[in-house]
């Protein structure tokens, strides 16, 4: 079910469980002139279709054609449907739903661990984001750091004397 391409990411696959109806259907239709045969193929590419890449920040739907995006942040709701044969086989398809769209991920075991997990780490994304939305902005010096230090220090030899005033302004251009 699940395959850990990375530390940081999860790619989810439809559950065999989810399809097994037409797997066994196939080969029970093998005999009938290898109408099986087409059918097994059929029921492997539904199988095989579609697959979901979870990461910290977003889930992504991708199958032949198309590539969805939804971001963790903007998940309203998780919910869970099942069939009575889904709830005796422990798979569900588990619909993510944001203000504008939803998306539904089909076929996945265990699914209310996993509606379990996908909701801490929405949690967990929201608060992150929260926190960097109100993290102080750090503000650079219009200086460099201890050039006002180096000026006093300038300043104060000119007026004990020490220098020139011509030493002086030509100094001072390097700290303008």
């Amino acid at each position: 079910m699940a395959d850990q391409s990375t530390s940081k990411s999860i790619t989810l696959s439809i559950s065999w469980k989810n399809h097994l109806i037409g797997y066994l259907l196939s080969i029970i239709l093998i005999p009938v002139f290898g109408i099986g045969l087409i059918g097994l193929y059929w029921v492997w590419k539904r199988h095989h279709r579609i697959s979901y890449r979870v990461t910290d920040t977003q889930i992504t739907s991708k199958d032949d054609e198309y590539q969805r995006n939804i971001d963790l942040v903007n998940i309203k709701r998780v919910n869970i449907s099942q069939g009575w044969l889904q709830k005796k086989m422990n798979v569900g398809d588990i619909t993510l739903k944001t203000s504008s769209t939803e998306m539904v991920l089909f076929g996945m075991e265990k699914p209310y661990h996993l509606k379990e997990l996908l909701n801490k780490a929405i949690a967990a994304e929201k608060a992150r984001k929260h926190e960097e939305e109100n993290k102080p902005e750090v503000r650079e010096p219009e200086y460099d750091p201890g050039s006002m230090d180096k000026m006093d220090y300038l300043t104060g030899l000119w007026q004990q004397g020490l220098i020139s005033e011509e030493d002086y302004e030509e100094e001072r251009k390097h700290f303008e």
